[in-house]
């Protein structure tokens, strides 16, 4: 009786966690951000293309690609020029990444495993799908937000695919 009591209350308690304000990632995972924002990718923007979040707190950004080409999410310090190649485009957000040396950072997908690591340079949507990148930013400033695929006379860059990540 006790025992059953006790598994009772404990499937209660799982119930009750997972219906909080942690339940409402589209993932169905548990992960529970403060602030979530989701950013629509389509030929050649990211909307809205001004993100502004808070230092310190978590946030989940909800990436929908609605267009009919893959596109990728990168954010970095801009650059003092922007390169021409997408090669050297690359290698610097590599380098200079604005989502590293902050904790952990998740990428995850709803029926898909979750990614998660301390550096990513860029988060990959194909089309049609819902990508979360999950992360506590501990950068204050402006940085720059961009998709350096190839594409569209030069890149989906070039083409207007760009924008700004506010950390206040």
């Amino acid at each position: 009786m006790i025992r059953g009591l006790l598994i009772l209350a404990t499937l209660s308690l799982a119930v009750t966690s997972a219906t909080g304000p942690a339940a409402a990632s589209h993932t169905g995972l548990l992960f529970g951000a403060s602030k979530r924002v989701v950013i629509i990718m389509s030929e050649w923007k990211f909307s809205p293309s001004t993100i502004t979040i808070a230092a310190g707190e978590s946030v989940d950004l909800v990436f929908e690609n609605k267009g009919i080409l893959s596109h990728v999410f990168m954010v970095y310090p801009a650059p003092k020029t922007p390169y021409k190649s997408a090669g050297d485009w690359w290698e610097y957000v590599l380098e200079k990444t604005y989502l590293r040396g902050m904790g952990e950072i998740l990428v995850h997908s709803k029926g898909q495993f979750a990614i998660s690591g301390t550096r990513v340079a860029e988060v990959g949507v194909e089309t049609g799908k819902t990508v979360t990148l999950t992360f506590i930013p501990s950068k204050k400033g402006r940085f720059e937000i961009g998709c350096h695929l190839p594409g569209a006379g030069g890149s989906h860059y070039t083409a207007g695919m760009k924008g700004q990540l506010i950390v206040k």
